[in-house]
């Protein structure tokens, strides 16, 4: 029996991206927007994955995979009820990875790092937690019980580990957070190589 065996993973695509003007998940690099990428890796990662997306998106980017789609109609009532929406999807599950799409800059190192744990946790670097989460069955069922508009960090209480990521905080609110993922694709792009491992 594999680690990962019980482990499955939430890609949050639903967003409005205000602030940005345009939909964060279908930033288009080498050809495939990133959600595309994301779902991918984690895929090939071994993890049953499932995208929340809002309505407006195409869900014909995945109609050659296996990957999950649900639609959050609401994305406003906040990033639980879209966890929630996901959990209704997946069905029974024990162990939840939740990847925000617009938080891309982590390594399939520290993916695997988040897979071996079995509580509650989160990357750390320069102090700050990022992401991804793993969620344990305490933490899944918190969120289940909840209303949709509570934020995440008043349900779980999350371990953190120290990673070196370089891009960990990229956080894709402006112009500008796109512009450094356009530089720094190449490199994120290598780090999700499922065999890569981080220096």
């Amino acid at each position: 029996m594999t680690l990962r065996k019980k482990t499955s993973c939430l890609i949050l695509a639903a967003g409005l991206s205000r602030r940005l003007g345009f939909d964060k998940a279908s930033i288009m690099l080498n050809g495939a927007p990133l959600v595309s990428h994301m779902a991918e890796m984690m895929e090939k990662q071994g993890l049953e994955t499932c995208v929340v997306v809002n309505s407006d998106f195409d869900r014909g980017v995945f109609q050659n995979r296996s990957t999950m789609t649900a639609v959050n109609p609401d994305p406003d009532s906040g990033r639980t009820g879209s966890i929630k929406i996901g959990l209704a999807a997946l069905g029974d599950v024990s162990r939840l990875i939740i990847a925000p799409v617009d938080r891309p800059g982590f390594s399939s190192d520290t993916l695997r790092k988040l897979m071996s744990l079995n509580y509650s946790s989160c990357p750390e670097k320069d102090g700050r937690g990022g992401h991804p989460i793993l969620l344990d069955k305490v933490g899944i069922t918190a969120i289940r019980e909840s209303p949709p508009d509570v934020p995440l960090r008043n349900l779980v209480t999350v371990t953190r580990f120290v990673v070196d990521d370089p891009h960990l905080h990229l956080n894709l609110d402006t112009i500008e957070d796109v512009e450094d993922l356009l530089s720094a694709w190449e490199r994120i792009s290598k780090s999700w190589d499922v065999n890569s491992k981080s220096k």
